[in-house]
């Protein structure tokens, strides 16, 4: 009989002491989760749970464990990722050990130490996969671009150890500014003197505490130099620190108007205003802090967690405590740091959702039990027992008599934050490309996070005849709860914009404002005056549009039950409404019709947003649904405006998320592109074993990349994208219709040639509009 307690040497992933721990990042492949030991502390009435340290010599040590096997209870199980950044964002520690000679583990294993650092490093090998690409400077910039700042860590670290003189090492300076590794950045760069060392040595002494450090660094910067406007930002930032915010505050609106990269000047023009503001108790001016911070969430960027964190303390400190969690939570899902954590916690009491409170502040005591206590202290006495139960009396023991040392019961793992609903998708039987197109909505498809492996095991039995393929389509990824009452709503941190709106404008025009066509023709009117009048300064507008788009939406959930999805990776204008009805699945983006404005230089003609409503409500009347894929290619049918500018949302949200994901950000939108997105769909599909659903969702990330080269080597537009997204066509100039879903989907089937297709549309391409042919 096999005995784990026999076999625990078997369990310990390390063998040896590895020379260092980026070495030993490989033995971390393929790992689900972490164990970590765990104790109950008492904090008033209520039983908290702490990760539980150890000591060795002088040091404290945080431990985790590669298997649970390998540790007495009690203790915990987290997502190894999760684990790494659970422990890096650990505020008391600084030193942490895998498979410890902590005393619960149950044997002498060998131990891994590890720093922060490091711990950073392993969070963004679990994000970023085994495999980098040859080009992992260029996959790092964009990990960092998106604010993937661990993943960025881990590749340029890779760069950097391949060319150590190249300028990676200034790019990973960067991160390790944002990521709070300070000494370490410091210790990278402070023997160079090249202009961006010094610019990075600047930040570094003005964030530890040494303005004059930091002022002698800039000055030693020359002249004529591509760092200028970074330059100006960080002079303008001390000023802000030594109390001239009117010097600072004109240096950033300068900034925000003429350097190309404005993210960092809003964010320094949003903290000068709103220190000015609450100084002299300034409503417009934290208003504009507002909207300047809210201007630089507007792009994905390294800085996004971090502004998300200082908009919300404008809003609590403001007293929207409801807008505050909004921030604080887009901030923690960036970056789980406790302080975003707590303040969520504490704004969530406030906003009276004390059971998501309750689950934050076990998850922050974890490893900050002062924190937690004092959170604990914030919510209503006659509720602790419920929302923090006693925990249970351990199991009696049960002798064995090969293993006579008996396990209490674990004690109960600390509940964790409501998250959304997993996806339900029955995955399809088998593999092959549909007969027919059948009629259905745009619903976003949401690979977050698609492993590095989609296939299933083969049957063991002898293989059947396939049956006709039923694809997993869009309409299954995401399903909509019930439309929200008015009491939900006007609680809802983005709906509850709709009603402010209303009550401003009946305050302006001196009429009722309803929920309706007329309603919607008022709020037209203010966001084109409005917008007419900011042309010079786009971020002045940007609350308009947020607040316009909520009563848009709201419009929309009232008449039609509408449920607006908000997902939080995204801005607003990527956020689909979900309509159910019988035998009726329809999705649309309704933000993106008013966050348009902040993209496009023109602005709509009058009356775009009342056509958008009506074109939902027949889509919802419509008894029958619209010719799609090659019914609507052989009708020459094309879809309805509206539909396509829904489809375009779909697919600029589907290019951001490609962006982040390691199977598809290295891949280019280019011929060199087909080839490695060739090469991918092979090595991870089979023709004869159906994708799972995760598969799926790559396929459809696949997919977009393939769209977005028609559109960029053959300028194609969307043709007809009702239906499921294996139907949806694009049409070149010289009018030939193109499906790039559905070529994807076959490549993944039957081995197609992605290459050869490209090469024969572009030969197409040269012989009907002219040009030299390859070749």
């Amino acid at each position: 009989m096999y005995f784990v307690a026999d076999n625990l040497s078997n369990l310990n992933i390390f063998s040896g002491q590895p020379a260092s721990f980026p070495q030993a990042l490989q033995a971390f492949q393929g790992l689900a989760e972490l164990a970590l030991p765990i104790r109950a502390v008492t904090s008033g009435p209520v039983t908290l749970y702490a990760v539980e340290p150890f000591a060795e010599g002088q040091h404290a040590f945080l431990a985790a464990f590669t298997d649970a096997q390998l540790l007495n209870p009690p203790l915990i199980r987290r997502p190894a990722q999760e684990a790494a950044l659970m422990l890096f964002h650990a505020p008391k520690n600084d030193l942490f050990m895998f498979n410890a000679p902590h005393p619960q583990a149950r044997g002498a294993f060998s131990p891994l130490r590890a720093s922060r650092r490091d711990l950073s490093l392993l969070a963004g090998f679990l994000m970023a996969g085994p495999k980098a690409g040859e080009d992992t400077a260029r996959q790092a910039a964009g990990e960092f671009n998106m604010g993937r700042l661990h993943c960025a860590h881990y590749l340029y670290a890779l760069a950097a150890a391949r060319n150590p003189a190249s300028g990676v090492r200034f790019a990973l300076g960067s991160v390790l500014i944002e990521l709070g590794l300070l000494q370490e950045a410091y210790d990278g760069m402070k023997e160079d003197k090249d202009p961006e060392a010094l610019l990075n040595l600047a930040v570094i002494h003005r964030k530890t505490g040494n303005p004059q450090a930091a002022g002698e660094m800039l000055a030693a910067i020359g002249p004529g130099t591509p760092l200028e406007d970074r330059k100006a930002a960080e002079n303008a930032w001390l000023d802000l620190e030594a109390g001239k915010e009117d010097e600072a505050e004109k240096a950033f609106r300068r900034l925000a108007t003429s350097a190309f990269d404005k993210t960092e000047a809003l964010s320094g023009l949003g903290a000068a205003l709103a220190k000015t503001a609450f100084r002299t108790k300034d409503k417009g001016r934290l208003a504009a802090a507002a909207t300047a911070l809210r201007s630089a969430l507007v792009t994905p960027s390294a800085a996004t967690g971090r502004i998300f964190f200082q908009l919300g303390n404008l809003y609590f400190r403001s007293g929207d405590p409801a807008q505050a969690a909004d921030c604080y939570r887009r901030s923690a899902a960036i970056a789980p740091a406790v302080q975003a954590l707590a303040n969520l916690a504490l704004t969530l009491v406030k906003t009276g959702k004390t059971a998501e409170a309750a689950a934050i502040t076990l998850q922050v005591a974890l490893t900050d039990l002062d924190s937690a206590a004092r959170l604990i202290a914030e919510f209503p006495k006659d509720a602790l027992g419920a929302l923090f139960p006693p925990p249970p009396q351990a199991a009696a023991p049960v002798p064995s008599a090969r293993q006579p040392e008996v396990q209490a019961a674990p004690a109960p793992e600390p509940a964790k934050p409501a998250a959304s609903a997993p996806e339900a998708a029955a995955p399809p039987s088998s593999f092959a490309q549909p007969a027919a197109m059948q009629a259905a909505s745009l619903a976003p498809a949401q690979p977050v996070a698609a492993p590095s492996s989609f296939r299933r095991p083969a049957p063991a039995a002898a293989p059947a005849p396939a049956p006709q393929l039923k694809i997993e389509t869009l309409r299954d990824i995401v399903s909509s709860p019930s439309a929200p009452t008015e009491e939900e709503s006007r609680k809802d941190d983005f709906i509850s914009r709709a009603f402010k709106l209303a009550s401003y404008l009946e305050d302006e025009f001196g009429k009722k404002v309803y929920f309706n066509p007329d309603g919607l023709g008022e709020v037209e009117k203010k966001l084109r005056l409005t917008f007419i009048k900011a042309r010079t300064n786009p971020q002045a507008g940007i609350e308009m549009v947020m607040d316009c788009a909520a009563f848009l939406c709201y419009l929309l959930q009232e008449r039609h039950k509408g449920r607006l999805i908000k997902l939080a990776d995204f801005d607003p204008w990527g956020w689909p409404m979900i309509f159910e009805k019988p035998g009726l699945k329809f999705t649309t983006y309704p933000v993106q019709r008013v966050w348009r404005l902040l993209w496009e230089t023109a602005v709509p003609e009058p009356g775009w947003l009342g056509k958008y409503v009506d074109w939902v409500s027949v889509c919802l009347k419509e008894p029958a649904p619209p010719l799609c894929g090659l019914a609507a290619a052989r009708g020459k049918v094309m879809s309805h405006p509206e539909r396509l500018a829904d489809v375009a949302a779909e697919h600029k949200r589907m290019l951001i998320l490609n962006s982040s994901l390691p199977e598809t950000s290295n891949i280019e939108y280019g011929r060199s592109g087909i080839t490695k997105l060739e090469a991918a769909i092979k090595n991870s599909f089979r023709p004869d074993i159906p994708p799972t659903t995760d598969g799926w969702k790559l396929l459809r990330c696949y997919g977009h990349i393939l769209a977005e080269i028609m559109i960029k080597d053959f300028k194609a537009a969307w043709y007809n994208a009702d239906g499921e997204d294996g139907g949806w066509s694009m049409q070149t100039p010289w009018k030939t219709l193109v499906f790039p879903m559905a070529k994807i989907y076959k490549t993944a089937a039957n081995r197609d040639d992605l290459g050869a297709y490209y090469d024969a549309l572009l030969s197409e391409k040269l012989r009907l509009q002219g040009g030299p042919r390859p070749g």
